[in-house]
């Protein structure tokens, strides 16, 4: 029997992984460019949360000013990446940009940390906020909040690509650039506007998670394994596969460690091995992810 506080953690993580993955697969299928300042990008919404928090409010307050900071830090990072692509910058050139943005992030999320222990007498280099949650239904509102948040998420970005004319926009720049750009698009007006929904995504997720976790300024290194395996499994190209592919990963990681647990205790220390794991074989047996999966199923019929 899977004890009650391991299922509420899967959950919770569940929707908070997919959010940080339908973001990820979002800048990814964009540009094409893995931005590996994405995680801590999300995680810098945090000190928003703590800030908030200590100043009397509830934590949810946060979510708006997050995916607005979160927004305003990604859209900044596209408008560096888009100077470096136009001069000629290979993508590894690229990818090395976006960690350099990433340690840029990291100190200033240091920086505030310190800032906040000066100012509120606290130490801000590790926190959780759960004390500041309330209860619905005898179940943190944390969980009803990230779970409808994330799905209704999934289901807007989803109609918002098949059914808005910027949303067909926005897949004829994925499908070839040079080509939407000679019809007539505004590529650069797409990709700016597509990276800020993004770093709004990462914002919200980074807002809600120390809410229900621990958080300490080197979560998002630790979680960037998590939220590529997501994508992965769920469809690199695919925003609902990466609601299934953040809830396969974060069961895998809770529930599974858990019943390896009880046998072995030091197995915890190991979670993140599941992701790799699950990601390396998805990425030989099924390259699509479950998305392509479904799509081939579909065709089939």
């Amino acid at each position: 029997m899977i004890p009650l506080p391991i299922l509420l953690t899967a959950l919770v993580y569940s929707f908070i992984l997919s959010l940080l993955a339908m973001g990820f697969t979002l800048q990814y299928i964009t540009l094409s460019v893995p931005n590996l300042a994405y995680a801590t990008i999300a995680f810098a919404s945090t000190y928003l949360t703590l800030t908030f928090s200590l100043m009397g409010l509830t934590p949810y307050v946060t979510m708006p000013f997050a995916f607005i900071l979160g927004g305003a830090i990604s859209f900044m990072l596209y408008k560096f990446v888009s100077f470096l692509r136009d001069r000629g910058t290979s993508i590894v050139g690229l990818m090395m940009a976006t960690i350099v943005f990433d340690l840029i992030i990291y100190a200033g999320m240091n920086i505030y940390a310190d800032y906040l222990a000066t100012v509120f007498k606290i130490y801000a280099g590790s926190f959780s906020l759960s004390e500041f949650d309330f209860k619905i239904f005898s179940f943190p509102a944390v969980l009803f909040v990230s779970g409808i948040t994330s799905i209704s998420l999934v289901v807007f970005f989803t109609l918002m690509l098949v059914k808005t004319k910027f949303g067909v926009a926005m897949r004829a720049v994925m499908e070839n650039y040079n080509l939407a750009s000679v019809h007539g698009i505004n590529t650069e007006r797409i990709l700016s506007t597509a990276w800020f929904f993004v770093g709004g995504l990462a914002g919200l997720s980074g807002s809600l998670y120390p809410i229900w976790f621990a958080m300490d300024p080197w979560v998002g290194a630790r979680m960037f394994i998590s939220i590529f395996a997501a994508c992965v499994v769920g469809g690199l190209r695919s925003i609902y596969g990466s609601l299934l592919g953040g809830f396969i990963i974060a069961f895998s990681e809770v529930v599974v460690t858990y019943l390896f647990s009880i046998y072995f205790p030091w197995v915890w220390a190991y979670r993140s091995v599941t992701s790799m794991v699950i990601a390396a074989i998805a990425l030989v047996e099924m390259p699509s992810g479950i998305a392509g999966l479904i799509q081939k199923f579909r065709g089939g019929r």
